[in-house]
């Protein structure tokens, strides 16, 4: 469900995002059915695609939620806030217990920016991410 707050927050600076020139994808867990009600449901302008076998989450080396990581009290904040908001998790992907990340990839496959989250709901900084963005324009 936390996906699902971030996807909103993203969404909601999403201009000032491409304005750098940039484009947003989200790589999600879930199949098409459960993709295409994310989109729908939280009203994405952005691409979603899936990572059904888990080859690109291996790849950025994803962390994972654990018990002591959701027990920590500011996940437990986090999941509370986030379902207070509106957000709820429908069904599963085929990796629930899969944690998050940001990156920011340059032209020629440069990666300039990555967070991981170690708990759900720890996302990047989006100001963060929008610095790294207009970095590589000086």
């Amino acid at each position: 469900m936390t996906c699902r707050e971030r996807a909103g927050q993203v969404r909601d600076r999403y201009g000032e995002l491409t304005a750098t020139g940039s484009g947003v994808t989200a790589i999600g867990t879930g199949d098409r059915r459960y993709a295409k009600a994310f989109i729908e449901d939280e009203s994405v302008p952005f691409a979603v695609l899936l990572d059904e076998d888990g080859k690109a989450a291996g790849i950025v080396e994803m962390n994972r939620l654990g018990a002591v990581s959701l027990m920590r009290p500011k996940a437990l904040f986090t999941g509370v806030r986030t379902f207070a908001r509106g957000h709820h998790q429908h069904r599963t992907g085929p990796r629930p217990t899969q944690l998050g990340a940001t990156l920011v990839i340059a032209p020629g496959d440069e990666l300039i920016y990555i967070e991981r989250e170690s708990f759900a709901g720890d996302h990047a900084d989006l100001n963060e991410v929008v610095a790294a963005l207009l970095s590589r324009e000086s």
